[in-house]
């Protein structure tokens, strides 16, 4: 029955993100300014909205940004990247490679120390405690956002006041959960591996539903988001790297094989990456992007630099 209710989910999921994807490339009309209300407005006092026009607007400016959201990351770029990820995943999974390096870790680095952290560190990975904070504290800051539509000289969020900078950080953590749940939750299942304390790394698709650690996943979002929203690169650094403890923690535990730890990240990645987009920020500076690099014998992360 469980197997049934999710296949339903997955197909719903795609469904609807393949529509979204496909209105959000073909919609042309300019888009809505999401930091701030319209230079065009400079009022100095708030205007108070109905309930009713508030959730409109509320609604409206939603969809234009999850649609612009998904529409940046279903794009043939950011799909080819992540199935070279899947390729890369696949050599490490379907060999003797995932098995080696989890014994290897077990054995040489995994102690009571790291089992103690472990315990700590996970907890940013559980999406029954963060997902529901982070979409309720998004929903009320938008809704008081557009029920207070004005500009004010001195709460200008792109002054970076403290107030917004976490208002837009728990939206664009969100939006990031958002756009790439539908493709977690389909290799998840598609994939269908196994733990490490379970079974094999092998692929057995729709046998399980391991192939892609949601945790590494759902604790490396709000880390890579707040990467991503300043310039400094020590801060930058240092949020990226806790971006990845979380997915750690679970190798740590046996819960989750290499590859499906790296999936995971690479997946939180690309979808707060394509949030970042549509903000119009730079994911990271002067152009540099991740891909992944397969060879023969090796796999590994590679950096890209556009101007």
């Amino acid at each position: 029955m469980f197997k049934m209710i999710r296949i339903g989910m997955i197909i719903f999921l795609i469904l609807a993100t393949g529509t979204i994807t496909a209105i959000a490339q073909t919609d042309n009309r300019p888009t809505p300014p999401f930091f701030s209300i319209s230079d065009e407005l400079t009022l100095s006092r708030p205007i108070p909205l109905t309930f009713s026009e508030t959730f409109l607007r509320f609604g409206n400016r939603g969809r234009d940004r999850i649609f612009s959201d998904f529409g940046n990351l279903y794009q043939k770029s950011d799909i080819k990247n992540y199935g070279l990820s899947l390729l890369g995943a696949g050599i490490l999974a379907n060999t003797k490679m995932d098995r080696h390096f989890q014994n290897w870790y077990n054995d040489q680095i995994r102690c009571n120390f790291t089992k103690e952290f472990s315990e700590f560190s996970k907890i940013f990975g559980e999406g029954k405690i963060f997902i529901p904070i982070v979409v309720t504290t998004t929903i009320l800051y938008r809704f008081h956002q557009e029920r207070r539509y004005f500009v004010d000289e001195n709460k200008d969020c792109r002054n970076g006041e403290v107030c917004h900078f976490i208002g837009d950080f728990f939206d664009r953590t969100a939006r990031g959960y958002t756009v790439g749940a539908p493709t977690l939750l389909a290799t998840q299942f598609v994939l269908g591996s196994d733990r490490p304390r379970d079974g094999s790394s092998y692929w057995k698709p729709f046998q399980n539903d391991h192939g892609v650690s949601g945790h590494a996943f759902i604790g490396a979002v709000p880390f890579i988001t707040a990467a991503q929203m300043t310039d400094k690169i020590w801060v930058k650094s240092l949020f990226y790297t806790l971006s990845i403890i979380p997915g750690w923690s679970r190798l740590n535990d046996d819960a989750h094989y290499l590859s499906q730890v790296l999936l995971g990240w690479y997946l939180a990645y690309l979808s707060v990456r394509a949030v970042s987009e549509t903000e119009g920020l730079k994911p990271l500076p002067r152009g540099l992007a991740i891909y992944p690099v397969t060879e023969v014998n090796s796999i590994g992360i590679g950096l890209i630099y556009r101007r």
